[in-house]
């Protein structure tokens, strides 16, 4: 091999030694290459996710009562009986101003009743009638005279009263906006935190509204010369929550 020959190899070793540490010092490893990838796949906004929550109490201005009248003899002819009754119900009811709109049969049931204090399960010795009905009282002030009159009519069964809203989208509405502003604050904190700012929200998803109405109401017991019946409605609370992204 000639002086020349040798020269130019040794050019050519030194290059690619040069070459390849060059290499070795910019390439990223370990997480930190993970990391470079993962970004270099993403879209390129990075962004916070936070959960808002939202809440408002409202007074509820419908009561609801659910009254029934329960009857037993030993012949079917107890349905005629119960059913007169309930008329003498409906009619005390609708005497208060409860239009007949706001009254609907909640369950109608006749049950035989068997003996089996005797033994004789198989046996029938007589039948049971169960009819029970839901009122609504947009007069809320009027619920307790309305159940007391029901109850002095012959309703024997109070299966408790709940209150609601008549107009829920109002109230859901304003948990919305204090979802919103509940989301911002907590994005404003977290990128406070990381030393960046948030810019406009890139995705909000609206998770949907929570609202219970109360389940019973708080009432005296009643007897047939009642004339009122003390309920006490309570506050109820509408819920909202959303999910929002924050670009930084």
């Amino acid at each position: 091999m000639t002086k020349t020959a040798k020269t130019s190899i040794a050019a050519f070793a030194i290059l690619a030694g040069i070459a390849l540490g060059l290499l070795l010092i910019r390439a990223p490893g370990g997480k930190e290459a993970q990391a470079q990838a993962a970004e270099n796949s993403a879209s390129g906004t990075r962004v916070i996710e936070v959960t808002g929550n939202g809440s408002v109490k409202a007074t509820p201005d419908i009561a609801v009562l659910n009254l029934g009248v329960t009857t037993t003899g030993a012949t079917t002819a107890i349905q005629s009986e119960n059913t007169a009754i309930m008329d003498r119900v409906l009619a005390a009811v609708k005497a208060l101003g409860v239009d007949e709109k706001d009254i609907k049969t909640d369950g109608y049931y006749m049950n035989p009743n068997y003996d089996y204090a005797n033994g004789k399960g198989d046996k029938i010795i007589g039948y049971t009638v169960y009819n029970t009905i839901e009122v609504k009282v947009r007069n809320i002030s009027k619920a307790g005279e309305v159940l007391a009159a029901a109850n002095a009519a012959g309703a024997n069964t109070n299966n408790g009263v709940s209150f609601r809203l008549s107009d829920v989208e109002t109230y859901y509405n304003q948990a919305l906006e204090k979802a919103i502003s509940n989301a911002k604050g907590k994005a404003s904190t977290i990128a406070k935190a990381l030393g960046v700012s948030v810019e406009l929200p890139v995705r909000v998803s609206e998770n949907g509204s929570y609202y219970t109405p109360i389940a019973y109401g708080n009432y005296d017991a009643v007897t047939e010369n009642s004339q009122s019946v003390t309920i006490s409605q309570g506050e109820l609370e509408v819920t909202a929550s959303v999910s929002v992204s924050y670009a930084y």
